[in-house]
């Protein structure tokens, strides 16, 4: 039940509502849609006696209600400490009043002290939407404060009240994180739910530094649509803003979708093969080498319940559809969001055409007071007053403002281009350019152009401001994809008459002049520049000629950076290693597509592909390594480079397993014996080693294994000794030397402790658990197995989370603890299928079977182990001594009470099953009353 705004209006009195510096306090009350819903009347009463207690309480300590909007009330107040007061007291008076009839009343309050501007007895600006989403975070019961209000309420907050340091939280919308705290008095209830932030859902939606203004009935208009379909566009003209309003559409949604808002950017991609990777690497999804990105895709997802953001697909429109549309036509509960300049094209989609920002007709006789009605003239004060802090609207320069948005057509991008140049030119200098330079590019009658056009206009005009240097710095700057260091920067852009020592310089300049955007958050700088502002870079150099030669320096650099990376991981962990070298990801993807897919320079192509195996595979990108060493493979003459061809076959080796790693690893092992090169042929020959004992000849891969490792220790390559100590520690465990296979444990944890390197760690402790249950020592394997656990959760490593949570499920079987073992089973198995391994699920199936058949499910039991003999017949593998125990436990138990000939007949049964029927058929019985559920 709502009520109007405007007849609950209010100024205390008719006084002056304070301005400038104040604390805001907004209430509402939890649940109160349901409330009505079940109790109308008692409710209607209810809501009555709740506004008289909330008045009373702001009003008594010199509060304003400036708005109440149904039950929500928002106030503000001159100084904090009566903010404060007045929550304390509404919210005693709240618990002190009778409200059973309606199943009580839980109100949770917000205050956040801040700049807002009052115009007609209302208040507008960031602060008042930086207190609504703080508000939306809270519990019934609880009262919130940001982080500026508890600051300046230390020592104001009255007898007995304290405040709860809550931690830094996301708020929805997406702008940095605010710090909340908790106001506590000992009479008042202080134990409340987590707040219902951002981080309390699954999603990678990235912050965004400026705030969200201008497009509320947008997102309400993009809601409502998305409520009626599958797949909803958002298409408009580059820098209208789609991104942008698919980010905080998420954000908004986020509590719908329990598997996450998942956020596909394909803006730096170039290749349409790489769609379906990314997505991929995206949603934690890993990809088998007997399947298709794609196919791997739709298996995570088919019963998954998320939203799927797909970003600037016009590139790669065709991709992006194929992608989207098979998702959509098997993953019932997926909900797609795709931003393009055009609709993907496909069955079901609704395709919305982003409306510019609001611009007012007439400019001329626009006063202050009615500017807040356009998005377009809120959005240009708000990015202004960012730029310069001097900078206000009034009623001289609001008509200049509006018509300057006028003539940029409300775009976005271009509005917040020409707001940054107000710290060097007045409002009407700023007009007087930019109309002067559109009638110039539009001959005349601008609206006959794409509103393209109209953004390209403003591009023209930034970059005919800059100094020729610039100019030329600009230029060269589109070459990269996905951002640059200021190192990175100084290789490529040397020459081309760029001094430099300039190119610092240089770079600030045009980060002042907002065509460059800067992130300083990391230990090291990266620039980037916006899509549109690349693309045109872009066409300039093709244009001038310079593509060519500046796309060669571009790939020779990245040549050189991969070579470094190679030789920097002889003795840096995989994870610092990936810190440092992921972030370029864009850069080397596009000087493999020029090297390599436009045949200019497959050596430089080749270099790259081989030289980044660590990036291909703890990256996640196993599939796109391979496909990038292929290619280069076939396009080089291994004559003419056989150090490039060496390392691409060493990577392909890596990448692969069985017959492929060994014959891989043999190939580069003698092309690095031709050239000399001992480290090479160590690492080739480690690959060696591991794909002999993949293929169960132990003495071979143990010969393999030690030569390697002392060639290797040689080379100083200590990563790859800690590579090879792990994998020797398991071919020596699987010929039963239980004594050698631990000493060889140790010499890596030694190690890997000396490097920091953490992934060893926990693979030591893995093995050494597995150890330990096999000489009978159970306990100390969970204790192992559960330390390796944490660090694999720790690096979100699921394929290795599913497999130690296999493993605790046996242990603890053997321990009898059935009640644990099971819970880690379905954990298991549940991760398994997630990340699509398979060799992982039919470990964990065995496990659970176990389980079934010692709580008397013996004939369910048999089936699953039918299903788990094929799946290991089908892979070729063999069952590990731990595996081995816990199948012996289950066929003596089946024997118990089962025929010889009914068991291979239910086995049999089972052994027909599909991967996917039998993950249905185990993971139902998660949320079913088991018989050890029953026993418990």
């Amino acid at each position: 039940m709502s009520r109007s705004v405007d007849d609950k209006k209010h100024t205390a009195d008719l006084r002056t509502l304070p301005t400038g510096t104040v604390t805001f306090l907004f209430s509402d009350i939890e649940g109160s849609t349901e409330r009505w819903e079940s109790h109308h009347d008692a409710m209607a009463d209810a809501v009555k006696r709740h506004d008289v207690l909330m008045r009373n309480a702001i009003e008594s300590h010199g509060g304003y209600v400036f708005k109440t909007v149904g039950d929500a009330f928002c106030a503000t107040f001159p100084r904090i400490s009566d903010a404060v007061a007045a929550a304390l007291n509404a919210q005693r008076a709240l618990l002190a009043e009778d409200f059973s009839q309606v199943g009580g009343l839980c109100v949770r309050l917000a205050l956040h002290t801040g700049e807002a501007s009052e115009r007609d007895g209302d208040y507008f600006g960031t602060s008042v939407n930086r207190i609504a989403r703080l508000l939306a975070i809270g519990s019934g019961g609880q009262t919130l404060l940001s982080g500026v209000s508890a600051e300046l309420a230390h020592g104001e907050l009255g007898p007995k009240a304290t405040l709860i340091d809550l931690g830094t939280h996301r708020l929805k919308d997406l702008a940095q994180p605010e710090h909340v705290y908790q106001l506590c008095v000992p009479d008042l209830r202080s134990d409340f739910p987590p707040l219902h932030s951002l981080e309390a859902h699954l999603h990678n939606l990235p912050v965004q530094v400026t705030s969200f203004r201008g497009r509320g009935r947008d997102i309400e208009d993009v809601r409502t649509l998305l409520d009626g379909t599958s797949l909803l566009t958002l298409v408009g003209a580059g820098g209208i803003g789609k991104t942008r309003l698919a980010l905080q559409l998420g954000a908004e949604l986020i509590e719908r979708y329990p598997d996450g808002v998942w956020f596909v950017e394909l803006a730096s991609l170039s290749s349409p093969e790489l769609v379906a990777n990314i997505a991929a690497q995206v949603l934690n999804i890993t990809v088998p080498q007997d399947r298709s990105p794609t196919e791997a895709i739709v298996t995570a997802l088919r019963r998954k319940r998320m939203l799927v953001i797909l970003d600037n697909c016009e590139h790669l429109i065709a991709a992006a559809a194929n992608l989207a549309n098979a998702i959509l036509t098997s993953c019932p509960d997926v909900r797609m969001l795709a931003t393009s300049r055009q609709g993907l094209g496909i069955s079901g989609e609704i395709v919305h055409q982003v409306p510019p920002l609001s611009v007012p007709e007439m400019t001329k006789s626009l006063k202050l007071d009615e500017a807040s009605r356009y998005g377009a003239v809120m959005l240009f004060a708000d990015r202004a007053a960012a730029a310069d802090t001097r900078f206000a609207l009034s009623d001289d320069t609001v008509p200049i403002v509006a018509e300057i948005c006028q003539h940029l057509d409300g775009i976005a991008l271009a509005i917040e281009l020409a707001a940054a140049r107000v710290k060097v030119m007045s409002i009407p200098h700023l007009a007087e350019r930019l109309a002067e330079r559109f009638r110039v590019l539009t001959g005349g009658n601008r609206a006959a152009l794409p509103r393209q056009q109209t953004l390209r206009a403003l591009i023209d005009w930034s970059y005919d401001l800059l100094a020729e240097r610039e100019k030329v710095l600009f230029r060269s700057m589109c070459i990269f994809a996905g951002g640059w260091t200021l190192e990175t920067a100084s290789e490529v852009f040397t020459g081309d008459n760029i001094d430099k020592g300039y190119v610092l310089e240089l770079l600030a300049s045009l980060t002042e002049k907002s065509l460059v955007v800067v992130d300083t958050m990391g230990t090291v700088e990266r620039y980037r520049l916006l899509e549109s502002t690349r693309e045109y870079g872009l066409e300039l150099l093709t244009d001038k000629g310079e593509r060519s030669a500046l796309a060669r320096r571009h790939a020779e650099c990245f040549a050189a950076m991969a070579r470094d990376a190679d030789d920097k991981s002889k003795n840096m962990p995989a994870q610092p290693w990936l810190k440092q070298y992921e972030p370029e990801i864009g850069n080397f993807r596009a000087a493999l597509e020029w090297a390599i897919s436009d045949d200019n320079e497959p050596i430089s192509g080749g270099t790259i592909a081989g030289n980044l195996g660590l990036l291909w595979w703890y990256g996640g990108r196993t599939d796109e390594g391979r496909r990038w060493t292929m290619n280069a493979l076939h396009r080089i003459d291994e004559r003419q480079a056989p150090a490039v061809a060496a390392r691409l076959w060493l990577t392909s080796a890596v990448l692969n397993d069985g017959l492929r790693k060994l014959e891989d690893g043999e190939r580069a092992r003698a092309l690095y014996e031709s050239l000399g090169d001992r480290r090479g042929a160590a690492r080739s020959l480690r690959c060696v080693g591991s794909g002999l004992h993949q293929l169960g000849r132990t003495d071979e891969a143990e010969q393999a294994l030690r030569h390697a490792m002392t060639e290797l220790r040689e080379a100083g390559d200590a990563i790859e000794v800690v590579r090879s100590l792990f994998s020797l520690s398991s071919v020596v465990w699987a010929r039963g030397d239980v004594d050698g296979a631990r000493q060889l444990l140790g010499q890596t944890l030694t190690l890997a402790k000396a490097l920091g390197d953490d992934a060893a760690s926990a693979g030591y402790l893995f093995n050494l658990a597995e150890l330990e249950f096999s000489q009978g020592g159970a306990e100390a394997a969970v204790r192992h197995a559960s330390d390796a656990l944490a660090i694999y959760l720790g690096a979100k490593n699921f394929r290795l989370v599913a497999i130690v949570y296999a493993n605790l499920a046996v242990y603890h079987i053997s321990l009898g603890q059935l009640t644990e073992a099971r819970s880690e089973a379905f954990e298991a198995i549940r991760l398994a299928r997630e990340t699509q391994y398979t060799y992982c699920m039919a470990i964990a199936i065995q496990h659970l079977a176990l389980i079934l058949s010692l709580f008397g499910e013996r004939h369910r039991a048999a089936r699953l182990a039918g299903y788990v003999d094929a799946t290991y017949q089908k892979l070729g593998s063999r069952r590990e001594p731990t595996e081995e125990w816990g199948y012996n436990k289950l066929l003596n138990s089946l024997r118990e009470e089962i025929a010889s000939d009914q068991i291979e007949a239910l086995m049999a049964e089972g052994a027909g099953w599909t991967e996917d029927q039998t993950a249905d058929e185990v993971l139902t019985l998660s949320q079913a009353q088991s018989p050890l559920t029953e026993a418990d």
